[in-house]
């Protein structure tokens, strides 16, 4: 039950619907709280409400019920509804089971019902025995590592609805943040949504930390790769967009595509009357040649000088693309990019919050673009770092994204470092 998912009412009149052939007659119920937890439990105002809408006969008539996989979060949430569930408390139709043997023993493997993923969990085991929790009480535990979670049975009983009872605590691969190995007695589990770390101690630690960390990588190659959302293109940015695109692929090693992105030009051009002095003739079998960097700078700087306005959207998506292009490229998108940059001033300087808004939000992606292209590292810091720093009206908003990201990076941190680096190179660039 997903708090916020599913509808309780609806949820309480299917129950109803699934056990009212069963109500004039002894019957049983097995209750899995494997998955219990702070997102996956009743509210207190629809727990009571599951008493009140239930007949009478109906609970006079259920034989047994049978609670599987209890856990610590389960007995915390029981004292805190002790006063809704008073008539449970050590009721004898209430049976806390912890393994699928011990419930075979009660009801037939075919009537269990038990979810897939549940049955799952006690397939292929490592089981360590004889750990101890540390916290403010130790306790005694069994940890056991299966193909996509971590047990935690706790090796003592413990006092839930007035009955003993071992509680079982799972920590599934894909909630696993941290696995540190502390010495070789002690280990640290570090799980999603977890104020602090759990601890444990055991003869065998490595062991252990090995196999989670294995669940763990096993999980995370099991994850399909995460598909790249392109910003979507509004009207207004595609002359800057296809202009990164015509410009970028006239430095394809293909002829072909060299002579498509020539001709995607000049319609840019036509289309949408940019000035760009005469330097273009579209004309069917014109070979563009490989090395023509030069050529394609020098449009660059044209259309810079005389449609500023396409800036921001020009830049924006040459740095969308630069990480996707290969080494050769990406030197091209440097040397054609570096016209474009003092326009910025102009936008900085602009009434609209908006435009302000975006400067500062493409310096902070050329910040990030600096941190990770590290084979790109000294281009990067000449042609965009470099041409920054002799834009005297743009140092202040460039070194307020300096500070910021040093700041969420720390003292000593990779962020600080290179925010350290690059501001040499925008010195470098301006010696006043």
């Amino acid at each position: 039950f997903k708090t916020g998912q599913i509808n309780g009412d609806l949820l309480i009149y299917h129950v109803l619907l699934t056990l009212k052939p069963y109500y004039a007659k002894p019957y049983e119920i097995v209750v899995d709280l494997t998955h219990a937890g702070p997102s996956n439990r009743f509210k207190t105002d629809f727990l009571s409400k599951w008493f009140v809408v239930f007949p009478g006969f109906a609970y006079e008539n259920v034989a047994a019920i049978y609670i599987y996989n209890c856990n610590t979060w389960v007995r915390e949430y029981t004292k805190y509804h002790e006063r809704l569930l008073t008539g449970l408390k050590g009721s004898k139709k209430l049976l806390f089971i912890d393994s699928p043997a011990r419930l075979a023993e009660h009801v037939e493997p075919d009537q269990q019902k038990l979810p897939a993923a549940t049955l799952a969990l006690e397939e292929d085991l490592k089981v360590f025995h004889n750990a101890l929790k540390l916290a403010h009480k130790d306790t005694k535990v069994s940890i056991k590592v299966g193909s996509t979670a971590v047990q935690v049975t706790s090796a003592e009983r413990t006092r839930v609805l007035g009955q003993s009872v071992f509680l079982n605590d799972i920590y599934y691969a894909s909630e696993i943040e941290e696995i540190c190995l502390v010495d070789e007695n002690q280990f640290t589990l570090t799980i999603a949504n977890q104020g602090t770390p759990l601890t444990f101690m055991h003869q065998e630690c490595e062991a252990i930390v090995q196999s989670i960390i294995h669940i763990r990588t096993r999980w995370e190659l099991s994850q399909p790769d995460s598909i790249p959302q392109h910003t979507k293109i509004r009207p207004k940015d595609v002359p800057g967009t296809l202009l990164n695109i015509a410009l970028l692929n006239l430095g394809s090693s293909d002829p072909s595509l060299r002579s498509a992105a020539y001709n995607l030009l000049c319609a840019l051009t036509c289309t949408f009357n940019l000035k760009i002095e005469g330097q273009l003739l579209e004309t069917s079998g014109l070979c563009i040649p490989a090395n023509n960097t030069l050529f394609i700078v020098s449009i660059s700087k044209t259309l810079a000088a005389n449609e500023p306005h396409l800036t921001l959207e020009f830049l924006e998506e040459c740095i969308s693309g630069f990480s996707k292009s290969s080494i050769e490229l990406k030197h091209l998108c440097l040397e054609y990019m570096t016209p474009w940059l003092l326009n910025l001033v102009r936008f900085c300087k602009h009434n609209d919050d908006a435009k302000r808004q975006r400067v500062t939000a493409i310096l902070d992606k050329l910040i990030t673009m600096t941190i990770n292209e590290k084979q790109m590292y000294p281009s990067i810091q000449a042609k965009i770092w470099g041409s920054l720093g002799q834009i005297t009206d743009l140092l202040d908003v460039v070194l307020d994204s300096f500070i910021k990201t040093s700041a969420t990076g720390g003292l000593g941190s990779i962020k600080a470092e290179v925010m350290a680096d690059t501001a040499v190179a925008l010195a470098s660039g301006n010696v006043k």
